[in-house]
């Protein structure tokens, strides 16, 4: 790994721009369980698209605390590195409830419309305002905002542990990580954190290693285990999850036009993919049975997010994505 060279890492806008196209095509190939057959090359192909979200976790765990790396984060400055990710991430994600719910509506309106009369549940929506649902089994108005619920959790927990994952004295960050990881063997609940330890673990000893706090032998060993923890827990899939983003950030370096754009829109397609993509594919449903060419519009649905992510980033994301930059630690001092 290239250690000791510390700036933007490029070949991650790639990787993350993938692994949102990934869950956009695997809800669009498996979201509505009749729109395709089971024999389908689509349906087959798309089937591992959900490692996207296991690919997301590991860049987490490495792109988070090597930003607080950079920016010189301390423990006095958990406030402000909170502040600075809810400005980051909470706008698009509010704007993207309300996208859902102005287009719910606009949907009961239609005479093929067969669901449920539109109504909110207050409550329900409330508990989106800190990711609360998963803790009082209230529905999400988006299935992909558990994950935005895991992420969030992450974040307060880095926070808190980042000092000791760079300690001087090694044994508090091997310690740390020990206990981090390990508490996956205790948790398996879909909504906690920790029932996915182990993926966030091997994203901190890549950053570890990154920055050349790890040596080869270290990170060798302590990633082995980790991995060998990773496929017992869950399965070989997941193997393929940790090690992608070692890869991009070892061997890759892109700095192309069409990978960072993937990049920059990847948050914006992964809020928006479901309520416009996943309406163009209940539409194909309902009007279209022929397989090839509902096929066909499993790539208008994507091509379609795309689009959609792309205004949605330049109008939404965009302007508090640079708010958020101008929040330093530096400031705390």
């Amino acid at each position: 790994m290239k250690t000791g060279k510390i700036g933007y890492l490029s070949s991650l806008d790639l990787l993350r721009g993938l692994a949102a196209v990934a869950v956009c095509y695997f809800h669009f190939t498996h979201g509505n369980p009749n729109f395709l057959s089971k024999e389908n090359v689509l349906y087959i192909s798309g089937r591992f698209g959900f490692l996207g979200v296991d690919v997301f976790f590991v860049i987490s765990g490495f792109v988070i605390p090597y930003a607080m790396y950079r920016g010189n984060y301390q423990i006095k400055n958990f406030g402000r590195f909170l502040t600075k990710r809810l400005v980051r991430i909470e706008p698009p994600y509010l704007v993207s409830i309300v996208l859902i719910l102005l287009l719910n509506w606009i949907s009961t309106l239609s005479p093929y419309y067969r669901g449920v009369p539109f109504s909110i549940n207050f409550e329900a929506l409330a508990l989106h305002l800190g990711y609360l649902n998963a803790f009082f089994d209230f529905p999400w108005v988006n299935d992909v905002y558990w994950t935005l619920a895991i992420e969030f959790q992450y974040y307060i927990l880095i926070a808190l542990i980042f000092p000791l994952l760079i300690h001087n004295e090694k044994k508090y960050s091997f310690g740390t990580l020990l206990i981090f990881g390990f508490s996956s063997l205790l948790f398996s609940g879909h909504n906690y954190i920790f029932n996915y330890a182990f993926l966030f673990v091997a994203g901190i000893l890549m950053f570890q290693f990154y920055i050349g706090y790890l040596n080869k032998k270290q990170f060798g060993l302590f990633l082995l285990i980790t991995l060998l923890l990773i496929y017992s827990k869950f399965d070989n899939r997941y193997l393929v999850a940790a090690l992608l983003p070692y890869f991009f950030i070892t061997y890759f370096e892109f700095h192309d036009r069409f990978s960072k754009f993937l990049g920059n829109i990847s948050y914006s397609l992964y809020l928006v993919h479901i309520p416009i993509g996943g309406r163009i594919i209940n539409l194909c449903e309902t009007f279209i049975q022929n397989e090839w060419i509902r096929s066909l519009f499993v790539f208008v649905a994507l091509f379609t997010s795309v689009f959609a992510a792309w205004l949605f980033f330049t109008f939404i994301e965009k302007p508090f994505m640079d708010l958020s930059k101008r929040i330093t630690y530096k400031k705390a001092e």
